[in-house]
């Protein structure tokens, strides 16, 4: 099911597949989002119940094996729509035998949108509605136009001067750390930039990105509950991910439970936690 959200400065289109935005346009008509082609078939999925890809793609939990595919399964599931207005979407995923064949923890996890002038509102919830501690990842994947000209820029609000974290071919976290490629605030998108993959921020100061393209409009991501951020571009791919996540993925030596895996988040029985990201377009 396809809801369409708009405003007088922007229109937006999300499908109850995966809870997913598919389309951003902003008051010209301009599409700002990747059309989902051969070399990334997707616009903008919800990352739940990891991050990456954890090793042998197996979660290891009280004795059992569970297959588990990268980024999870929350982008290739229905979610049900609770409720649409011209410029609210509210969509949720309850866990079913089928995640459960996955993932063995009961969860709730909700997908609020709104539209307001230039801005769209994201807000993920994610609740633990078991009886026992539920770890998790859960990341917002976006992939924006690429303009290949020179100039296109990633603006910090916050001196960005931690070393950075990659992944491997698997998409697992590696042991090696790396100098910030920010400077001054300011990170310069190029080809050459994403030759090793995607550029994780572990601990990003910065609450809002600013992302400038020379032939496109500026886009501002203000975020709150997000830990990491991370950039990723697809080599000759005319689109950009600005990614907000909560959560690492699983480092590629490790083989134990996932309840102990480094950079996952611990819900406790009955805890609820909230993200978001307020997108605005600007002239």
């Amino acid at each position: 099911m396809k809801v369409h959200l708009q405003t007088d400065q922007l229109r937006a289109v999300l499908d109850s597949l995966g809870a997913e935005l598919v389309s951003l346009q902003n008051s010209t008509g301009k599409e700002l989002l990747w059309s989902a082609g051969p070399e990334w078939p997707r616009h903008a999925p919800v990352l739940f119940p990891i991050i990456g890809r954890v090793p042998s793609e197996v979660l290891h939990y009280e004795g059992r094996n569970y297959p588990m595919t990268q980024h999870g399964f929350a982008r290739d599931n229905h979610f049900t729509v609770l409720e649409t207005t011209a410029h609210t979407a509210r969509f949720l995923l309850r866990n079913s035998p089928v995640t459960e064949a996955m993932f063995p923890f009961p969860f709730s996890l909700e997908s609020s949108w709104s539209i307001s002038g230039p801005s769209l509102d994201l807000t993920i919830s994610l609740t633990n509605t078991g009886t026992g501690p539920m770890p998790a990842s859960l990341g917002w994947h976006p992939a924006f136009r690429w303009d290949p000209s020179p100039g296109s820029q990633l603006l910090f609000d916050k001196e960005e001067t931690a070393d950075t974290r990659r992944v491997d071919a698997h998409v697992q976290l590696t042991a090696a750390r790396f100098p910030t490629p920010v400077h001054q605030k300011v990170l310069t998108l190029t080809e050459d930039l994403f030759a090793d993959g995607a550029i994780i921020f572990e601990s990003m100061k910065s609450r809002t990105v600013r992302y400038v393209s020379p032939q496109g409009p500026v886009l501002d991501l203000a975020l709150a509950g997000f830990a990491q951020f991370t950039v990723w571009k697809q080599p000759g791919a005319d689109f950009v991910c600005l990614e907000p996540w909560a959560g690492l993925p699983a480092p590629a030596s490790y083989r134990g439970e996932v309840l102990a895996s480094p950079g996952q988040m611990l819900f406790q029985p009955g805890e609820e936690r909230s993200f978001s990201c307020r997108l605005t377009t600007h002239p």
